[in-house]
């Protein structure tokens, strides 16, 4: 099992990463400022934009939903045991990456989607 010191920097880890997230997801939403006549070169590179922050937006969304995720498992007793297999997550996982949902095994397995 993990030491409560351990925990709490990760529950605290995971608290900051969701703000820093939820700021990223809220930038990547506002509307961009318009452009009176803009050149062909301006409406293609917007348009590049636009399909880069729309992936971006779809990827912080995902980190904020398993963040979330990893908070609720943090207040059920679950967290850092994997939601496949209930194995303990090894600490250094968890501190890479702290909404890590599942252990080294069940991450390796085919046709794992997450």
């Amino acid at each position: 099992m993990y030491s409560e010191d351990s925990l709490q920097e990760l529950t605290r880890r995971l608290e900051e990463e969701k703000v820093a997230v939820e700021q990223e997801i809220k930038k990547l939403s506002e509307p961009e400022e318009t452009v009176d006549n803009p050149s062909a070169e301006d409406l293609a590179n917007d348009a590049t934009e636009d399909i880069i922050e729309e992936s971006l937006l779809k990827v912080h969304k995902e980190i904020l939903n398993r963040i979330e995720d990893a908070l609720s498992r943090t207040k059920d007793g679950t967290f850092g045991r994997c939601i496949e297999c209930g194995t303990l997550i090894k600490m250094e996982d968890l501190r890479r990456e702290p909404w890590i949902e599942y252990c080294e095994k069940c991450t390796h397995k085919p046709f794992r989607l997450n």
